[in-house]
């Protein structure tokens, strides 16, 4: 199914693959170890792309026999995998940083490392920003922690063209190691970030407190239908919502009536909410409702 963020991830993988071998060009010119290091990181997003691409091919297939709920919960394996992707990279171009701190070593060929570093950088940004508005207009998980992992990259870069820079003009080798070590951290911080939002989604979140209010005032709004509602539920698995709630109706009405005025619920909830499962158990009154006592 070619829904826009399964393009969108397509685009992913292939932007990956041009951007790591700029990067790897990047190294081979220059001999830079802060750059070698980049490049890892880019090989680590060539193998992210192609997790999320999976997943969301896995995600967007319709409910089955043994998955009745549907796929969804698929971008949140993907998006946890990256966040450990992310913090691995994190922690190896901190490593690499400290290693190069204790033994600088003589780079070469800079201008035309940094030309070329700089393009790839500059491809990483704009397919970064793709993949974060696509990932806003679908609501996927996958492509979003996709998107943070390519910024963490692009932050990479910049801080490894910057260290390049000043040892360009200064001559002082351990200032590309220096900034390396800063932007790191930001780095295993995202990757942190990112894996906390994935593990959340496995375990069942309930929905946003602005959407649970949105289906009370729709059911509060229906008052002279219903008697009253517990037992509400709601939870979110990527893209898709689902809620659950007891319905007390007058015991007067026909299960016709009770069903259509449930599928009139249904519809306006909907409305708020696009694509939400909704299930409704409906109860009768009790004895002493005083609308149903004076029918009898």
């Amino acid at each position: 199914m070619r829904t826009p963020k399964v393009r969108a991830a397509a685009i992913s993988v292939a932007a990956s693959l041009g951007i790591l071998a700029c990067k790897y060009a990047a190294y081979l010119i220059t001999g830079s170890v802060a750059i070698l290091s980049d490049t890892v990181e880019s090989v680590v997003n060539v193998v992210a792309a192609n997790v999320a691409l999976t997943s969301l091919l896995v995600a967007v297939q319709p409910p089955d026999a043994t998955h009745q709920y549907g796929h969804g919960k698929a971008e949140y394996i993907s998006s946890a995998t990256e966040g450990a992707l992310i913090f691995i990279a994190g922690a190896w171009i901190l490593t690499t940083a400290i290693q190069r701190l204790l033994n600088p070593v003589p780079l070469r060929s800079l201008d035309a490392g940094l030309i070329v570093l700089a393009a790839a950088t500059v491809a990483n940004y704009l397919t970064a920003r793709l993949l974060m508005r696509v990932s806003r207009d679908a609501h996927s998980i996958a492509l979003e922690a996709d998107a943070r992992h390519l910024q963490a990259d692009v932050l990479t870069s910049v801080a490894v063209f910057v260290g390049v820079a000043l040892v360009r003009l200064t001559g002082f080798q351990r200032f590309d190691p220096l900034v390396g070590a800063v932007v790191s951290l930001h780095i295993l911080q995202i990757g942190v970030d990112v894996s906390r939002r994935a593990i959340g989604g496995l375990m069942d979140p309930s929905l946003p407190a602005d959407e649970v209010e949105r289906i009370r005032q729709i059911l509060d709004a229906h008052r002279e239908d219903i008697v009253e509602y517990h037992a509400l539920r709601a939870r979110k698995t990527g893209v898709q919502r689902f809620l659950d709630l007891h319905l007390v109706l007058h015991r007067t009405l026909s299960v016709g009536q009770a069903h259509a005025l449930c599928d009139h619920l249904e519809e306006h909830i909907r409305s708020e909410l696009p694509g939400a499962d909704i299930t409704i158990h409906v109860e009768p009154c009790g004895p002493n409702c005083p609308r149903c006592s004076t029918k009898r």
